[in-house]
């Protein structure tokens, strides 16, 4: 059974514009593990990663070319396209257009709703997990989107809950990705990992009253470049790489001339390149600018960096498993130790797929937990469900926005000791108003979740504290 608050494709996964690590003909596993190493600045996991560069490709062969039959992007003479990104030193990304996202959700959501032994059930969200007296995980505490409470029992309970993006003010991530499995799990007792590693992706189209909307890694991967609002290019006289250094690299670079300069955003430029070419490579973003008034073939475009993907979360091992028994993750949610301290481009589909794929295996391979009878909790919650009052739009609205500002301005992209030590004491308050409006009023989706956007908030201030080294996506300014 697969649970989803939303419709499955409301997801990160299907908004991913640029696309999945494959193989090129002259690729090797090594030279993978090469790159994948060298974005994450030496934190990397190197058995996770020999994981992902030998397993990968064969993962996309068996699920997304033959199962779910995903309509990838393919050359005149019907080879599989590929194409370079920022930090990889072969063309070996699969793409669609600049939806490459949306081809794999939908092609993989429709591969779920046609098999006969799954169940999908939509508009409902778990908001605890529930464990034996051996503290094995044996199911979840699920609310649907008309309050109505339902205890689910499994032997094995799966969390691909995605990202955090949501308790930063500035992120590309789809609404509600407020980093719940990390709440989840924390709370059942699962260790986490590398949580103070948060991607901040360079490039998100700046529209003042709008949340922000991705500028996929492939547009500099085919030449973009970053000019300040003289026209001039920048990004080289921070980094040799320029436009495509890592991602961390380039987000600093572009606050750093956004202070200098003192503007509010940057901007990314592709318009030398042919119109029709444009129009074709880049469909999506094409009509999002047109629709705002930026003709992306005669015209740069604004962009800030914001909250993109979270490296650290649920720590698993090369199965998926957590330190709960029972328990597993997989997605944006898990640390398999994979992206180190910082992302390299396109690996995040690849790791969910891969670990997704381990995960199931190791279903099939592993006994049942013993005692599938929760801890007398799970029931003292069912029974005292009734007679509470409703939380307030504004009470929710007031602590998650006081909650996505901390997190912005002390925990974001540049980081000081003591704006860190100031967000993990405010966001401790906090997380007290949060935990009082849970327990007096009716579980909702908005409750639940800002209970578990504010403990994972808190949880990310914590590890950034604790980590006094400035590695990656955790940069810390001595100014």
């Amino acid at each position: 059974m697969v649970a989803a608050a939303l419709d499955p494709n409301h997801c990160a996964t299907f908004y991913a514009q640029g696309g999945i690590i494959y193989k090129s003909p002259d690729d090797t596993p090594a030279l993978l593990s090469s790159d994948v190493h060298r974005a994450g600045a030496g934190v990397c996991d190197d058995v996770a990663v020999q994981k992902l560069a030998r397993e990968g490709p064969s993962r996309v062969e068996e699920m997304l070319l033959e199962v779910a039959k995903v309509p990838f992007t393919r050359q005149d003479d019907g080879e599989l396209a590929l194409t370079l990104e920022a930090s990889h030193n072969r063309a070996r990304i699969l793409y669609k257009a600049d939806h490459t996202g949306r081809a794999i959700s939908t092609s993989m959501v429709q591969a779920v709703r046609a098999h006969s032994e799954i169940t999908l059930l939509t508009g409902r969200s778990a908001f605890e997990l529930v464990t034996n007296a051996q503290g094995e995980c044996v199911g979840a505490l699920t609310v649907s989107t008309d309050g109505d409470v339902e205890l689910f029992r499994a032997p094995f309970t799966l969390l691909a809950t995605g990202g955090v993006g949501d308790v930063y003010e500035n992120t590309s991530n789809p609404e509600g990705a407020r980093g719940e499995g990390i709440a989840l799990a924390a709370r059942a007792g699962a260790k986490l990992k590398n949580m103070q590693y948060v991607q901040f992706h360079p490039t998100t189209l700046y529209m003042p009253d709008e949340r922000r909307f991705l500028l996929t890694e492939a547009l500099r991967g085919e030449g973009a470049i970053l000019r300040n609002k003289s026209g001039r290019a920048f990004a080289k006289d921070y980094h040799p790489d320029g436009e495509l250094a890592p991602r961390d690299v380039v987000a600093r670079l572009i606050l750093a001339e956004m202070a200098k300069q003192k503007d509010a955003c940057m901007y990314l430029d592709i318009s030398h390149e042919k119109a029709d070419w444009i129009k074709n490579r880049f469909p999506t973003i094409y009509q999002h600018c047109l629709d705002r008034g930026i003709d992306m073939t005669k015209e740069p475009m604004p962009v800030v960096p914001a909250a993109h993907y979270h490296c650290g979360g649920v720590e698993v091992d090369l199965h998926g498993c957590t330190s709960v028994v029972g328990l597993y993750a997989a997605g944006e949610v898990s640390c398999t130790g994979l992206h180190g301290a910082n992302r390299l481009a396109s690996t995040s589909l690849l790791e969910g797929l891969v670990w997704g794929c381990s995960a199931a295996d190791d279903f099939l391979k592993r006994s049942k937990v013993s005692d599938l009878k929760s801890h007398k909790k799970a029931e003292d919650v069912l029974v005292s469900l009734n007679g509470f009052r409703d939380a307030y739009p504004s009470e929710v609205e007031e602590v998650m926005l006081a909650t996505q500002r901390i997190m912005w301005e002390s925990v974001g992209p540049v980081r000081t000791k003591a704006g860190m030590e100031s967000a993990v004491n405010k966001l401790a308050l906090l997380e007290v108003k949060a935990e009082k409006l849970h327990q007096e009023c009716r579980i909702t989706r908005e409750t639940a979740g800002l209970r578990n956007a504010v403990r994972t908030a808190k949880e990310i201030a914590l590890a950034a504290l604790r980590s006094p080294a400035s590695v990656g996506t955790h940069y810390i300014s001595q100014e």
